[in-house]
């Protein structure tokens, strides 16, 4: 016995006629407004511990709201002042180490460095109670390559490769 579904109702996919009632938006609301409670706290947990706080003092936690589903956004604002979602990718799940290297303008190789790697501190994913399924971030060795500016001895560098 095989039983026929409508695949639309009033015009709307079934999926989105679903997810639009107002039971289903106001479970979303509730479980926004639970994840972003958890989000916050474990922010604050780590803000107050000495060994991660410099690393989300700008942190901080934001709730959007899409035509259907809800949002827990990490936001994070690097020392230009400028939203990066790099920065809050790795705060979420960490980073590997990266070696630098810094160039004059003429080639010459002027400092060498390596960047430490960071493991993630999983704010958004304990939050919404997932498993973490990444583990401290990128495993592919990268180099990095800073050339200065020409006529430019101290400052921002001007590419990187």
């Amino acid at each position: 016995m095989s039983i026929e579904w409508e695949r639309s109702v009033d015009g709307k996919k079934l999926e989105e006629f679903l997810a639009l009632m107002d039971g289903v938006q106001g479970e979303l609301e509730v479980q926004q407004f639970e994840m972003r409670v958890r989000a916050e706290e474990n922010l604050q947990r780590v803000k107050s511990n000495p060994k991660t706080r410099g690393t989300v003092s700008q942190s901080s936690i934001e709730t959007e709201r899409g035509r259907v589903d809800r949002y827990v956004v990490l936001q994070d604002i690097t020392k230009s002042d400028s939203p990066s979602i790099n920065s809050a990718l790795s705060i979420e799940v960490g980073r590997g180490a990266y070696d630098v290297t810094l160039q004059s303008p003429d080639g010459e190789t002027i400092n060498e460095y390596t960047v430490g790697g960071f493991e993630g501190l999983y704010i958004l994913t304990n939050a919404a109670k997932l498993p973490k399924k990444n583990k401290g971030g990128s495993r592919t060795k990268r180099h990095v390559t800073i050339r200065r500016k020409k006529g430019v001895k101290y400052g921002r560098p001007s590419r990187r490769d």
